[in-house]
Order: C-alpha cells, then structure tokens, then sequence
C-alpha cells in the first residue's frame, strides 16, 4: 500500500476515534456507517462518488 493511499484512512481512523471518544459516538455505529459505505461503492453509484470526492482536493488548490 502506497503512503498516498494510506493518508487518508488515517485521517479518517483518526477522525472516527475523535469522535468515539469525545462526541460520543458508538463504535458499532460507525461500524454500521462502514458497512454501508462499502455497499455504496459496490454500486453502481460507487464511480461517480469516488469521481466527485476525487474532484475536492482541487477546492483547496490541492494537486495530486
């Protein structure tokens, strides 16, 4: 696994632990949420969400 591909779900593990511990979040929920996340990217909506997400970097001036 590439540093590249790895950035992001540390920020994310980070950001779900954040808020399990300080926002209250229950760990099955955001289990739940995973769950349903991979089940959107098997979609056939799943191209066109990463197509979008791909697309926010460049909000912020961020080049790949």
């Amino acid at each position: 696994m590439a540093v590249r591909e790895l950035v992001p779900l540390l920020i994310i593990g980070g950001g779900v632990f954040l808020l399990c511990r300080y926002a209250g979040l229950k760990f099955w929920h955001a289990v739940l949420v995973l769950i349903g996340g991979f089940y959107l990217a098997s979609s056939a909506l799943g191209p066109g969400i990463s197509q979008v997400l791909s697309r926010i970097p460049g909000l912020f001036g961020w080049h790949a």
